[in-house]
């Protein structure tokens, strides 16, 4: 971990793929496939560094087309199908090692929890089902839920009213560049996890508080500072 001490807090915000559910790596992948299905190669690194953003915009643009066009939206129906195929095969696995205990011990200590995903919510909210995480979050937001997405701060905001928090008392964690721009643009604390899509140097030049390296580091990070809560 690096980066200055924070105030205690009593909400995080956390983001989905690459921080708390173990998918980047499948979503490279099917995003590979369905490029090469049209004829369009692009390096797995080029295409991992759109994992965590609105999943229409990430196929136009590594597919060179506008949002709009008719191709995207096929592209983009190919996709959910490939993904929730990979969902429902790996139940099992999708979350994190020490995510489950981590968000009990968190919520257990009286923290309110909330997810803010590029993903629409109803997406979220299904994945967050199979891993048995739905019920430690008392708000989930998707891209489709405010009208505009990370790195804006409408998400964080909206999730942190939902939980009767203001923005001083919440922590935004991510492991994308957008997830702490977000956060920062809320006003509030952030802490980047180096497990998933960016770089721990990535996350601090993006504004990162702190830096966790796993997901047991990240709740005791965020622990200690509870403990100081009056």
């Amino acid at each position: 971990m690096t980066g200055a001490p924070a105030m205690p807090v009593k909400g995080v915000i956390f983001d989905l793929d690459g921080t708390l559910a173990n998918t980047p790596d499948a979503i490279t992948a099917i995003l590979q496939r369905i490029l090469i299905d049209r004829e369009v190669h692009v390096s797995a690194a080029t295409v991992r560094s759109l994992v965590g953003r609105p999943l229409e915009q990430s196929i136009a643009h590594l597919l060179g087309l506008s949002p709009g066009d008719p191709e995207v939206g096929s592209a983009a129906r190919d996709y959910h199908k490939l993904f929730r195929e990979f969902v429902e095969g790996n139940v099992d696995t999708l979350a994190y090692p020490e995510v489950g205990p981590g968000l009990a011990r968190l919520r257990d200590g009286g923290l309110r929890l909330a997810v803010a995903t590029s993903k629409p919510r109803r997406a979220a909210e299904r994945i967050l089902r199979l891993m048995g995480l739905a019920a430690e979050f008392g708000a989930v937001a998707g891209d489709d839920t405010v009208p505009e997405g990370k790195p804006h701060p409408g998400m964080a905001l909206y999730v942190a009213g939902r939980l009767g928090l203001g923005p001083a008392e919440c922590v935004v964690v991510g492991d994308g560049v957008a997830d702490i721009a977000m956060g920062v643009a809320a006003g509030m604390q952030t802490i980047g996890v180096s497990y998933g899509v960016a770089t721990a140097a990535e996350l601090i030049d993006a504004g990162a508080d702190r830096i966790a390296d796993t997901f047991g580091e990240l709740v005791a990070l965020i622990g200690a500072e509870t403990e100081r809560t009056p």
